[in-house]
């Protein structure tokens, strides 16, 4: 614990090391830095903006997944059409069998 001008003071959470600097006469959290997965400070305010900014993203992640989804009905339904021509030319060719691979 430090002690800084102005009646704040800060502390360090045990479990998650964030540095939280306290102001006792408001009874709120001041300001808080954190630390993400590779070990850099993040504060609070950026915490908030990556928050925020959630939506957008996950909106944009939808729209290329329902992309590439699309056109891929006709793709699998022109290799059903070649496989089904393919076994249309030679009705009496048997399928490999997992032993003729030995």
């Amino acid at each position: 614990m430090s002690n800084r001008p102005g009646g704040l003071f800060e502390v360090e959470c045990p479990d998650c090391k964030t540095a939280l600097t306290i102001d006792p006469r408001a009874r709120r959290i001041f300001h808080s830095v954190s630390k993400d997965a590779d070990g850099n400070t993040r504060s609070f305010e950026d915490a908030v903006k990556d928050a925020t900014a959630a939506p957008d993203k996950a909106q944009k992640v939808f729209e290329e997944g329902l992309a590439a989804e699309e056109g891929k009905e006709e793709r699998l339904d022109d290799m059903f059409k070649k496989g089904l021509e393919k076994a249309e030319e030679d009705p009496n060719k048997k399928p490999p069998s997992i032993f003729d691979f030995d």
